[in-house]
């Protein structure tokens, strides 16, 4: 995963969580979110969710490179992670993500979505740590798994996008059941959409509403009309 948008009003991401917030900051949209972004997630504590602000970057201490993305196959069945899957699962409210298509000059950008909902959720752990002043830093992972067909073409992985009725399961400590039965990126296919966006989302720097907005295109990625 290298970016991916946020781009849902407060009272969506709430509804779609079962969350309530007097923050009104932590909503606000980005349209350009990096690795070291501080964003909103979704947690739970003593049986109730809760939504906090994260750091994307997973470390459990303060010497850990940071990861961006986990991946289903080193997590699945592996006892290490079994524990975490457990205590520290959260789930990364989104509105879509984005891939390039390498090309013999610049990459080109995509923007993916699952145009039946305003807001998703992407699977995450999430860690505590300490810096060097004392200072509690809380950070987040995505998990990733194979792309299915629509995403291959651009990129072998894909964020791992829970359906609503997998929250509970995936918040209430039945992450790793999640995990050892396989979650199917295909059963995402009818719901998904992808189309070319501005170069501009290339920099970092650049966050707006511009950045996901289609550019004409004759014919996209896989050879296939934009429409199709």
């Amino acid at each position: 995963m290298e970016r991916y948008v946020l781009d849902a009003q407060k009272e969506e991401i709430e509804e779609a969580f079962g969350v309530g917030s007097r923050s009104e900051v932590i909503f606000e949209p980005n349209y350009n979110v990096i690795p070291g972004s501080v964003m909103p997630v979704i947690l739970i504590k003593d049986g109730q969710r809760y939504i906090d602000t994260l750091e994307w970057g997973y470390r459990e201490k303060l010497t850990d490179e940071a990861r961006e993305e986990l991946t289903v196959e080193e997590i699945k069945g592996s006892q290490e992670w079994a524990g975490k899957l457990k205590t520290q699962t959260c789930i990364i409210p989104a509105s879509g993500f984005y891939k390039w298509k390498e090309t013999v000059e610049d990459p080109l950008p995509f923007y993916l979505r699952v145009i039946s909902e305003d807001v998703t959720g992407f699977a995450g752990l999430c860690s505590t740590f300490e810096d060097k002043n004392g200072r509690t830093v809380e950070t987040f992972a995505i998990l990733t798994m194979p792309a299915n067909a629509l995403v291959e073409p651009l990129d072998d992985r894909m964020p791992v996008i829970l359906k609503r009725d997998q929250y509970e399961a995936w918040l209430g400590g039945n992450g790793k059941s999640l995990v050892d039965r396989g979650i199917n990126a295909d059963d995402l296919l009818p719901h998904m959409t992808v189309f070319r966006v501005p170069e501009l989302v290339n920099d970092p720097s650049n966050n707006s509403k511009e950045l996901i907005q289609p550019i004409p295109k004759l014919r996209n990625y896989d050879g296939a009309d934009e429409d199709n």
